[in-house]
């Protein structure tokens, strides 16, 4: 008899902090490098266009014993029906037999990996002395790209957050934010000093900053070449299917870049509209940022590059994060334990 462990987003939060997750991404991006890992081809379905969609991610992690997936829908309609518009569901599976191991609640895992790969981009491309942080986009997942890099990035103790949707400074969506960041860095053992503002000039602070993280889910750019100054690093993190796009495509061509999945930001993320508009091409992609980990790449040579890393969800981030939450919940007892 086969038996499957479920988590809930409640089990969840009780074995995985924003510093576990900066660990297994990156982890997950080593072993991708190392041939260890692999993302396959993400499948992904419009319902309704505009109104309900899904996508499915799925990989291997040879190393760590399993495959598996994440399947993600979006029904826009669902707050009027008392329900969230976002559900995600991972499964585990052994690599081994096949056997299905897990269910998780993944909205209970996107947020702090999605944060923690943005801030990989920060911690292995951003210059040493960077300081300063502009995330471009206030909505729910802002939190965790702000937590994220301040838990990787001990120089940045400057936050600014800017909503391009918006003429006026996000500024109550920040005063939330700094209790939302102050538990997550808490939960984690990861407090620290840092400020924490809103604004209304999105070009101003571009050019002040010295990283830039997008989260936003443009269609038309929103980080112009002109905005940037020269050494900033930027990690590109909305685009994630067809036709969205967060900067200006002569800026990405100007730019020293990187990605999370080579085919995968081409096809569906930050590179795929600058690569039909032919600014760039696929040779364009520096490397993976997981081989710049694993040392089998170089990253900024220089103080005044600009540097980007497009990073677009692939399955390995969520399969490692999901993998240590679920050995943590296995040795706690957690979770409901159901045969099939």
């Amino acid at each position: 008899m086969t038996q499957i462990r479920v988590l809930s987003a409640e089990d969840i939060s009780k074995v995985l902090t924003v510093t576990d997750a900066l660990e297994a991404v990156e982890d997950a991006y080593r072993q991708k490098a190392e041939g260890e890992a692999k993302a396959w081809p993400m499948v992904y379905e419009h319902f309704v266009p505009g109104a309900s969609d899904m996508d499915i991610r799925s990989g291997e992690l040879a190393a760590s014993g399993l495959f598996g997936l994440k399947l993600t829908s979006w029904f826009s309609g669902n707050p009027s029906r008392g329900l969230p518009e976002v559900f995600g569901t991972t499964l585990l599976c052994d690599n081994g037999t096949g056997a299905p191991l897990a269910v998780l609640n993944a909205g209970a895992i996107t947020g702090l990996r999605t944060g923690a790969a943005a801030a990989l981009g920060v911690k292995w491309l951003a210059r040493r002395d960077a300081s300063r942080l502009l995330v471009v986009g206030a909505g729910h997942m802002s939190t965790y790209m702000v937590a994220a890099t301040l838990a990787a990035c001990p120089a940045i103790d400057h936050v600014e957050v800017w909503d391009p949707r918006k003429e006026e400074a996000p500024e109550s969506r920040v005063e939330l934010m700094r209790g939302e960041v102050a538990d997550i860095l808490a939960a984690a053992g990861a407090e620290r000093e840092y400020e924490l503002v809103d604004v209304a000039d999105g070009k101003a602070a571009a050019g002040a900053a010295d990283a830039i993280i997008t989260i936003t889910p443009a269609t038309d750019p929103v980080v112009q070449r002109d905005w940037v100054r020269p050494g900033t690093h930027i990690s590109a993190v909305g685009a994630d299917m067809e036709g969205k796009q967060e900067l200006a495509s002569d800026l990405v061509a100007a730019a020293r870049v990187y990605v999370d999945d080579r085919a995968q930001s081409v096809s569906s993320g930050e590179l795929e509209v600058p690569v039909k508009q032919g600014a760039i091409t696929p040779d364009h992609i520096v490397a993976e940022l997981g081989e710049l980990i694993a040392g089998k790449a170089e990253g900024r040579t220089s103080e005044d590059q600009v540097t980007v890393f497009d990073t677009s969800g692939i399955a390995v981030q969520d399969l490692a994060a999901s993998h240590m939450a679920y050995d943590r919940a296995v040795e706690r007892g957690l979770g409901s334990v159901v045969a099939l």
